[in-house]
């Protein structure tokens, strides 16, 4: 068993038991000051420097040790901060930075979708003509001049829809009580995922898409032939930005010049999309001439059409 040694001043005790000197230090009669010797050749150390002599030193000893604990965990939570706030920061830079970037890749996802919309109605609109041997009119209506039913109704058999086609009245008007319901019916094919609107004041589903009223127009019956100015040069329907009607509406026609081009909405930014007579969609720019598009309007009016 070790021997201790107690030095105060000039004066050295010992040797002493680790128990002696654990009751002297007890009594208070070894100071934290003092120095303590373990064997007969060891180095002297100051009292406190020894682990659980003095009787306070489990005390200032957890204190001491959780000392450094506390800086360390308030140096933690401090870095942890200034981490965590410069994470945010590149987060918001991150954000202004890719925001654009989702933005446009969601407009060009919503142009996509509804250019394949007009994909799917141009093929109804030909396989009606493949069908009749004539292009559906843009509405029917009476000699009394009631309208009945529109040209998106008659090729509803012709994009995936022959079901609701068989449930209406055509000895009815469109806006008879038993064909009503059905046009509360939304029609993912003729909606434009870049417009919020999808239905009338009066609760009838939308149609963000339009005739050309030059082409087909009330009780109009245009066969491919009489399409002199060319199929690929004449507009038969379009993306609307604004003015929408139902779908089952049989005034769903307008002129192509009052909704593309300069100083209408466009459906979406910089222009709008357009199915031609020969079954292409293409984009027309916010800016196409005026009468470039007066021009593809017009299915015989003998324009020579520019480029588009």
């Amino acid at each position: 068993m070790a021997n201790w040694y107690v030095k105060r001043g000039s004066e050295i005790a010992g040797p002493l038991t680790q128990q002696r000197l654990k009751e002297l230090a007890t009594e208070g009669r070894i100071k934290d000051t003092d120095l303590i010797r373990k064997g007969e050749d060891g180095s002297f150390i100051e009292a406190h420097q020894i682990p659980g002599l003095l009787p306070d030193e489990d005390f200032e000893t957890v204190s001491s040790s959780r000392e450094p604990a506390t800086k360390n965990n308030k140096s933690m939570l401090f870095i942890i901060a200034v981490l965590g706030g410069g994470g945010i920061l590149v987060v918001l830079v991150l954000m202004a930075l890719l925001l654009p970037a989702i933005l446009s890749a969601r407009d060009a996802a919503r142009r996509s979708h509804s250019k394949n919309n007009l994909k799917m109605i141009a093929i109804g609109i030909h396989n009606y003509h493949d069908t009749h041997s004539v292009f559906p009119p843009g509405g029917t209506a009476r000699t009394d001049g009631t309208p009945y039913h529109s040209w998106q109704t008659y090729i509803l058999p012709f994009v995936d829809n022959a079901p609701l086609y068989n449930r209406v009245d055509f000895n009815e008007p469109w806006s008879a009580p038993q064909n009503q319901t059905l046009f509360q019916l939304q029609l993912p094919v003729y909606l434009n995922p870049q417009i919020k609107d999808k239905y009338t004041p009066a609760g009838l589903a939308l149609s963000h898409y339009m005739a050309n009223e030059k082409a087909l127009n009330e009780n109009s019956n245009l066969r491919i032939r009489n399409i002199t100015d060319g199929t690929s040069n004449t507009i038969l329907a379009f993306e609307a930005g604004d003015n929408f009607k139902a779908w089952g509406d049989p005034t769903n026609f307008g002129n192509p010049v009052d909704y593309i081009g300069s100083g209408a909405k466009s459906a979406f930014r910089g222009g709008s999309h357009v199915m031609l007579g020969d079954g292409a969609v293409r984009f027309v720019s916010e800016n196409i001439d005026p009468g470039v598009l007066e021009a593809l309007s017009t299915p015989a009016g003998g324009e020579i059409v520019g480029e588009f």
